[in-house]
C-alpha cells in the first residue's frame, strides 16, 4: 500500500470519527432527556464573557452571554447551574432544565433543540464527513477509483 493510500485511509477513518461522536452525543442526550427529572429554574445572574477566537485565522474578540440559575430538586434542596447559550436571558426568567435524579447537582438546560432538530442540524456533518471518509477509505483500499 502506497504512502498516499495509507494517508487517505487514515484521513478517511479520522473523518468518520465526527459522525460517530455526534451519534453517541445524540444518543446520550436522548437518554438524559428521557430519564432525568425535569424542573423549572430561575435565572439569578447574567454576565457577558469575552474571549479571543482565531478560528478564521485572524484573532478576534468574541462575546458570549452566560447565565446562572437556581432550581430545587425533588427533595427541595436548592442547586445552582450555569449555561452559556441562551437567547437573551434576563434575571428572573424561568427556564426548563433537567437534572440527574441520582446526582441533582448534575444538570443541563432543556432548550438546546430537540433530538430530531439536532439530527437535522448535524446531517451536514454526517453526509459531508461521513461521505468523504467512506470515499477515502474505499479509494485507499482500491475498491473504487479516485
Amino acid at each position: 500500500m502506497s504512502f498516499g493510500a495509507v494517508a487517505a485511509l487514515l484521513i478517511g477513518i479520522a473523518m468518520l470519527i465526527l459522525p460517530a461522536w455526534l451519534t453517541i452525543h445524540l444518543a446520550r442526550r436522548q437518554r438524559r432527556l428521557a430519564t432525568w427529572t425535569r424542573t423549572e429554574a430561575t435565572i439569578r445572574h447574567v454576565w457577558k464573557k469575552k474571549y479571543e477566537s482565531s478560528a478564521t485565522g485572524t484573532s478576534t474578540t468574541e462575546t458570549s452571554i452566560n447565565a446562572r440559575y437556581e432550581y430545587r430538586d425533588a427533595a427541595g434542596i436548592q442547586h445552582i447551574g450555569e449555561v452559556e447559550h441562551l437567547a437573551d436571558p434576563k434575571v428572573g426568567d424561568v427556564i426548563e432544565i433537567i437534572y440527574d435524579p441520582n446526582d441533582p447537582k448534575t444538570n443541563e438546560t432543556v432548550s438546546g433543540g430537540s433530538v430530531v432538530g439536532r439530527v437535522v442540524n448535524y446531517s451536514v456533518a454526517f453526509i459531508v464527513f461521513g461521505g468523504i471518509g467512506i470515499f477515502l477509505i474505499l479509494a485507499s483500499l482500491g475498491l473504487i477509483s479516485a
